[in-house]
């Protein structure tokens, strides 16, 4: 009788065993989703820097290319290799911190127009053109950065905004849309300036306004830098050294990150600049 019970039965016994392990399985399913979602956490959220800086975008300029040498320094070294060099290291000082794209990546030259062309289709935070001064006069040295500013009879920025708007021009001529970012690219020239002064400590010929035709047609702040007089042999000898490039390199991207702070309204200890800002060494002009 007791055996014929447990024939009975067995169908329901086994019943409630597929349901124990189904109920185990999917315990484990669960922690091992859990384990896997852990481990994937930290490629999921970027360091403390890549929390502020991670959705920006950089386009850096490197002046001139291809059969267009730039300057040529006295021992045959042309901008157009100076300024490639440096664009490379600057984007790998930012990697990891930024989204950064080069106008051109080789040997070949774009014209102007292309090269802001560039940084309007990535919708760039920030575009930087790089290129190294020259002289006839052999004792011009220095490093400079430069914002657009209209040319001589142009008038100042504000006065052509204020042109624009007594003529009833809402939107803005493509050779004035610099102008609508006056502010904050004078605000990356200070940073980026700074930033080179105080790891650098060269002769600074400051920040100046200019009309740079390569930086007018940017849709976001913008400057020009001029890492060194190429024609002074001294200098010209300075962009040959890769540790010294390294270090320029490592001022603006400092500079850049220093910007995106101030003007995200966000601040912490990672990149700061530090220390007081040195003199230079004197001034070329």
């Amino acid at each position: 009788m007791n055996e014929r019970l447990r024939l009975k039965d067995w169908p329901a016994r086994f019943a409630r065993r597929v349901m124990s392990w189904r109920r185990l399985h999917f315990v484990w399913f669960l922690l091992l989703a859990s384990m896997s979602i852990t481990a994937r956490a930290p490629a999921q959220h970027p360091s403390a820097s890549g929390d502020l800086l991670g959705h920006k975008t950089v386009v850096l300029d490197p002046g001139h290319g291809g059969h267009d040498l730039g300057a040529v320094g006295p021992s045959g070294l042309a901008e157009k290799t100076v300024t490639l060099a440096l664009a490379n290291k600057i984007k790998d000082a930012l990697a990891g911190d930024c989204a950064v794209y080069l106008t051109r990546d080789g040997d070949y030259r774009l014209d102007i127009e292309k090269r802001t062309a560039v940084a309007n289709h990535h919708r760039a935070d920030v575009f930087i053109s790089i290129h190294a001064g020259s002289s006839f006069h052999h004792k011009a040295r220095g490093m400079a950065i430069f914002v657009y500013g209209p040319g001589s009879g142009q008038g100042s920025p504000g006065q052509e905004m204020a042109r624009d708007a007594k003529r009833g021009e809402t939107l803005r001529p493509w050779g004035r849309i610099q102008l609508r970012h006056t502010t904050k690219s004078q605000r990356l020239a200070d940073v980026v300036h700074d930033a080179l002064v105080a790891r650098l400590n060269p002769i600074d010929r400051g920040v100046y306004r200019a009309p740079c035709l390569v930086l007018r047609g940017a849709d976001m702040p913008a400057i020009l830098v001029e890492v060194g007089y190429i024609s002074h042999p001294a200098e010209e000898k300075e962009l040959k050294d890769p540790e010294f490039m390294s270090a320029v390199a490592e001022a603006v991207g400092q500079g850049v990150r220093e910007f995106f702070r101030r003007t995200s309204g966000c601040m912490n200890n990672k990149g700061m600049i530090e220390g007081k800002y040195g003199a230079g060494r004197g001034a070329a002009w």
